[in-house]
């Protein structure tokens, strides 16, 4: 029985020596190893343990830092501090890591991303690099300009468009996409493309044209190969079913703006991106707190917005609060706004009575707000009598 016993403890023994027998050093080694014989497989497999055995032997280390310091045993405190050092040059090298993203180059799309992840996370030497290339030269003026983009491979990256780059139209033209060769479009502007595994360079792809968007209608009028001087003729546009008012045509990179009244437009230097621009408004929130009826004859203050939801700023607004039922008085019916800018929302109060005794009764209430151009918006709404 002892013998046995003996016999069980002896296997034990030994399976627990072989699962760590190689130690840090021996398992780098073999990771060298499989580098140079380009097993990519066993290479990643044999790294993960040697990070797993490195881990254990730091904490070995560490350990015996600290005892030989309580023991004042120096010596044992050089020793394990020299092997807590070694363990951390057992790091990929710029040598190793070159030669894995060889190796995972050539897998499968799908494979190589996955292994180009585990190279990006273990790997200090490993982080690809996608630079962009605004440069663009012409007669008597030159642009030169590249930024770099650094994240991890697969990840998604938006390309630059010309609103986001700024660049000026009349000197650069129309960026009409990203090349891998400076000649020919490969990515739409605004485009977004997935990181690349290795180093990569874009072109900005520049051409000499003229364009008019609008998003209200859809339209997208490119005119290309365009010169300085020549004559476009401007889109006419009519009025948008949404009572937004259209108040002309805007090149947010050079700042220049053509008045809706204009017919042509003469290029000046590559060319330019003009946006439609509109002025509209939006009233709204209309409240008579704290009631929810109208008391008779009892002031109460009746409040609203009107929110600027058009592309301009907008100046010297007339508000006018009006009710086709005479037992409704406003008190102050006409008032102003000096300024309202784009996005912007302001808040407009007067106070109202009503006059009449028929309770429950509905109110008809008309507000108008009319810009300097004379540009008029209504809305129509409702009160009720308590």
């Amino acid at each position: 029985m002892k013998k046995k016993t003996l016999l069980v403890l002896l296997i034990l023994v030994l399976s627990f020596s072989t699962v760590f027998a190689s130690s840090a050093n021996e398992l780098y080694q073999e990771f060298s190893t499989k580098i140079e014989s380009s097993d990519l497989r066993g290479a990643i497999d044999t790294y993960s343990s040697l990070k797993d055995r490195s881990q254990s032997e730091m904490q070995s280390a560490s350990k015996s830092m600290d005892k030989a310091l309580k023991k004042g045993n120096m010596e044992l405190f050089l020793e394990a501090r020299d092997e807590m050092n070694n363990l951390y040059s057992y790091d990929i090298t710029k040598e190793q890591s070159d030669a894995l993203l060889a190796l995972i180059v050539e897998e499968d799309e799908e494979q190589a991303l996955s292994d180009a992840k585990w190279l990006y996370e273990n790997s200090s030497y490993y982080s690809p690099t996608l630079s962009l290339d605004y440069s663009v030269k012409g007669d008597g003026y030159s642009y030169s300009y590249t930024s770099s983009v650094c994240i991890e491979p697969g990840s998604d990256v938006t390309l630059p468009d010309q609103e986001s780059i700024g660049a000026n139209a009349n000197k650069l033209g129309y960026l009409a996409g990203w090349g891998v060769t400076e000649n020919e479009v490969t990515y739409a502007p605004g485009e977004t493309i997935k990181m690349p595994l290795t180093d990569q360079n874009l072109y900005a792809i520049w051409q000499n044209s003229v364009s008019f968007t609008d998003s209200k209608t859809n339209l997208d009028q490119m005119n290309e190969n365009v010169k300085e001087g020549d004559e476009i003729q401007i889109p006419q546009l009519s009025a948008t079913e949404d009572g937004s008012v259209f108040i002309g045509w805007y090149d947010a990179t050079t700042g220049e703006f053509l008045g809706p009244e204009e017919e042509v437009y003469k290029v000046r230097g590559n060319g330019a991106k003009f946006s439609a621009i509109y002025a509209d408004l939006a009233i709204g929130n209309v409240k008579t707190s704290p009631y929810s009826t109208l008391p008779r004859n009892t002031q109460v203050t009746l409040s609203f917005t009107v929110e600027n939801t058009g592309d301009e700023d907008m100046d010297n607004l007339t508000v006018k609060i009006e009710s086709s039922d005479a037992s409704l008085s406003v008190l102050t019916d006409e008032l102003y706004f000096r300024r309202l800018p784009a996005g912007c929302t302001g808040s407009v109060s007067t106070k109202v009575v009503y006059t009449g005794s028929e309770s429950s009764r509905s109110i008809p209430l008309t507000i108008t707000v009319t810009d300097e151009n004379n540009n008029s918006w209504t809305e129509s709404f409702s009160l009720t009598s308590k």
